[in-house]
């Protein structure tokens, strides 16, 4: 009979490490989440970089214009 309680109460504590190892499975998923919205907003910050280069280059595109405008007789 004691043998049968000890058995119960090993396969308690396993059941108890199996939720342990999914906890640190969750956790290990949601570190993977925030590491991906990390490179997300990365992406998107270059993004705007590279819009922004492109607007400095539509302005350097104009000032060009507007000087063969201004230089034209």
């Amino acid at each position: 009979m004691q043998g049968d309680a000890t058995k119960v109460q090993v396969d308690a504590t396993k059941v108890q490490g199996d939720a342990t190892k999914v906890q640190v499975d969750a956790t290990k998923v949601q570190v993977d989440a925030t590491k991906v919205q990390g490179d997300a907003t990365k992406v998107q910050g270059d993004a705007t970089k590279v819009q922004g280069d492109a607007s400095k280059v539509q302005g350097d595109a104009t000032k060009v214009q507007v000087k063969r405008l201004v230089c034209t007789p």
